[in-house]
């Protein structure tokens, strides 16, 4: 017997009561896999995870549906080992996490919105819709099999708000077989039978017409706002990130204090984040312009200072970046007959290396091994040159190289 979906019925049903069809052990020893007659927990499908929520107290930890029939996954844990209360014919009481429910319904309607403006205005269609809310960061994603600019997005982004504004009826039914094939909306797939039907707008006005299995909200005022996000190029079409509802303010809220972070520390208005953000940026590459020039004199200094040996060199410098080592490395082989390393760092972050050869007649390769296993090091390189990390101390680092 398939599963009555209380959710096709009322999607702001939150709590109901069902008699237990049968309770099997899950997958792992303190689960139960629950069939109800009627459920209002919507599985996972349709680009959303299943509803979480309780079932007679019981978490529930997954919804799975197959053909036709809804499986609960609830956790039983929290019994100890005491009778649970799954008894077929039992009658328990289902409650869903009424926040988690609205917010996903006022996601997904605010997709159906958008994606129901690119299909009217550029004829792209929807190719992919995820709507993921587990962690802390929400993050709606849509793909599109046609590019769309930033511009374009702003104007979908408004008329998407301006039909949230307009509180438009939004209809879930499943049509009859003769109004079904006589009647223009939008599927991911040829469907011919049993298809659940979502429009947005008035018969007389209709904004979006969508085969979808999932809850929706009742009418476009309760999305309350639809937000675009970032959006990439995509498999020749175009990924966009969205948000709805609380999750846009949340979103907004945090971009917010961000902003206002940044011109405090900026001493600028927060509308003239942008023009301090670039006199930072500049005034950083200045800076990077006289540390590069002081650099350079430094090493001229250090070679200039360097005693040729016919042995090899060991060489320490704290901030140096990986070219400034590589190009020191350079410098400095010339005057040793064996083995030149550059180590940047100190004793207690670890040290970043590259060591080169004095001399053709060394393979350097023949060396890795020794050397990862006496400086507790990392890497590898070719037969002239060298390069890892390792957590050696400065004087058993030198100890070494005075061994080589």
């Amino acid at each position: 017997m398939k599963t009555i979906r209380l959710f096709d019925q009322n999607s702001h049903l939150y709590t109901f009561t069902s008699a237990v069809l049968s309770a099997e052990s899950g997958k792992t020893p303190d689960t139960l896999d629950v069939i109800l007659d009627a459920t209002a927990f919507f599985p996972e499908e349709g680009g959303q995870y299943a509803d979480p929520g309780s079932l007679a107290g019981c978490p529930v930890t997954d919804v799975q549906e197959k053909n036709g029939i809804i499986t609960h996954t609830v956790s039983i844990s929290h019994l100890n080992g005491q009778a649970h209360p799954f008894t077929i014919g039992a009658a328990v009481t289902g409650e869903l996490d009424a926040a988690t429910r609205f917010a996903r319904m006022q996601n997904h309607s605010g997709e159906h919105i958008v994606s129901g403006i690119v299909h009217r205005l550029y004829g792209y269609k929807n190719v992919g819709f995820h709507l993921g809310d587990r962690g802390d960061t929400p993050d709606v994603t849509l793909d599109f099999d046609g590019v769309l600019t930033r511009e374009q997005l702003d104007a979908i982004e408004n008329e998407a708000n301006a039909i949230v504004t307009a509180c438009l009826p939004v209809r879930a039914w499943y049509p009859e077989p003769e109004a079904l094939s006589a009647m223009a909306y939008r599927a991911k797939l040829d469907l011919t039978e049993g298809v659940r039907m979502v429009q947005i707008g008035r018969d007389e006005d209709i904004k979006d017409r969508c085969a979808c299995c999932a809850p929706h909200v009742n009418n476009t005022g309760e999305i309350g706002i639809i937000k675009l996000l970032d959006f990439i190029h995509y498999k020749g079409g175009v990924r966009i990130h969205m948000l709805c509802g609380p999750w846009a303010l949340r979103d907004y809220r945090a971009r917010y204090t961000a902003v206002a972070s940044m011109a405090a520390a900026m001493s600028v208005k927060q509308e003239k984040v942008l023009t301090g953000f670039a006199r930072q940026q500049a005034e950083i590459e200045d800076k990077k312009r006289i540390i590069a020039a002081l650099r350079g004199k430094l090493e001229d200094h250090t070679i200039a200072a360097i005693t040729p040996t016919e042995g090899s060199l060991c060489l320490f410098d704290e901030g140096l970046e990986a070219l400034e080592m590589r190009r020191l490395l350079n410098r400095a082989v010339d005057k040793c007959g064996r083995f030149c390393g550059v180590f940047s760092g100190n004793d207690e972050a670890g040290y970043r290396y590259v060591i080169g050869r004095g001399t053709p007649d060394i393979d350097l390769k023949k060396y890795i091994k020794e050397i990862n296993t006496s400086l507790s090091a990392r890497g590898g390189g070719s037969s002239e040159m060298l390069q890892g990390s390792c957590t050696a101390k400065r004087s058993e680092i030198q100890a070494f190289f005075e061994r080589l």
